[in-house]
């Protein structure tokens, strides 16, 4: 998308649509679709999730996403969704001290509007969700937040950790990355240039980035309030082929409405592993 969007979403902050960002809303609330309705539109499909047991830390959870036209009340089918990043739904977790990302795509099942998927908790945290699909009867990509689970006895603080640096791997496949703005301070409802290079081992430019449901890299920032949220793409030419390869650098549009801390994760794809790096920054 070329072009700036802007929305807002009442009762509950929103990140605004810029080079990828899409905003995201409460399952209770009336949505705010991709290409410029408002806040007085509703979502046209409804997202229930049913978990097979209890929320244990570190157990994996097999869990059903139901998914529920609003217009008819029937099942949302596969067939009625269309495909976006290479998958027809994407579900970005987080738990609430923003330590713990994880990014899904739950499978139909042969039950109608039910699919299927598992995850994770890794925190004795509370965790949300959204989901974010794109209906063939509107076109339009929607996205609902809704609650997934709370294994905390108290309210968890945020990790407001700052870095801009982060390596993984051992010594001979490691790879370090590091996140700067051109802009000195992230400033509230300011748009920012981020770039992110990414190196090897011996320090040389790392240009061995796979694709990774169709492009480079996934980066999904998500602000201290446990609700303001944004999901970019690096900009330029996005992979062809799976032979493709990327890197050093990603560069991508940032514009946060919403002052705080915010964890930053990039999802990239380097010697057949998925990886998620994250980064903390404040916006003034």
């Amino acid at each position: 998308m070329k072009n700036k969007k802007f929305f807002s979403i009442l009762g509950l902050s929103a990140v605004f649509m810029l080079m990828g960002i899409m905003p995201l809303q409460s399952a209770s609330e009336g949505g705010t679709h991709h290409c410029g309705t408002t806040a007085e539109s509703e979502n046209a499909i409804k997202a229930e999730f049913f978990m097979k047991g209890p929320l244990t830390k570190d157990k994996p959870m097999p869990t059903e996403l139901k998914l529920i036209s609003k217009q008819d009340n029937k099942p949302l089918l596969p067939s009625e969704i269309k495909e976006t990043h290479t998958k027809l739904i994407h579900l970005l977790i987080f738990d609430q001290t923003l330590t713990n990302y994880q990014h899904i795509h739950p499978t139909p099942t042969n039950k109608p509007g039910i699919y299927q998927f598992e995850w994770t908790p890794k925190e004795a945290s509370q965790y949300k969700v959204w989901v974010d699909l794109t209906p063939l009867c509107t076109n339009q990509q929607e996205y609902i937040m809704a609650d997934l689970g709370d294994l905390s006895k108290t309210p968890q603080k945020v990790d407001k950790t700052l870095n801009s640096t982060y390596s993984v791997g051992g010594r001979i496949d490691k790879i370090y990355f590091s996140l700067s703005f051109d802009s000195q301070e992230l400033m509230n409802g300011k748009a920012a240039m981020g770039k992110i290079l990414v190196k090897d081992s011996q320090g040389h430019p790392f240009t061995q980035l796979e694709p990774v449901m169709g492009a480079f890299a996934h980066i999904v920032a998500i602000n201290e309030d446990f609700k303001t949220i944004a999901h970019v793409h690096p900009m330029g030419v996005e992979p062809s082929k799976d032979s493709d390869r990327g890197g050093p650098k990603l560069d991508f549009h940032f514009e946060p409405n919403k002052p705080g801390f915010w964890k930053i994760w990039v999802q990239v794809k380097a010697y057949g592993k998925e990886l998620f790096i994250p980064f903390g920054v404040n916006v003034k």
